[in-house]
């Protein structure tokens, strides 16, 4: 089994959570849409305590 096929629903969430986060960053620092800094800043917010959960859940062991 691969690598990506065995990773655990937590870690795959935690990733989701990580790239949720860059898109509230760029939204926040994109000069075309003056809304996007309030909707950045909320994104940022929610995604940073979803990782902050994710990030602790424990991992499946590597065997």
């Amino acid at each position: 089994m691969s690598a990506s096929a065995s990773r655990s629903w937590s870690e795959w969430a935690d990733r989701a959570a990580l790239a949720g986060l860059a898109v509230g960053v760029a939204l926040m620092l994109q000069p075309w849409w003056a809304a996007g800094f309030r909707f950045g800043f909320f994104v940022v917010a929610a995604f940073t305590v979803v990782h902050m959960v994710t990030s602790h859940l424990p991992r499946r062991s590597a065997s």
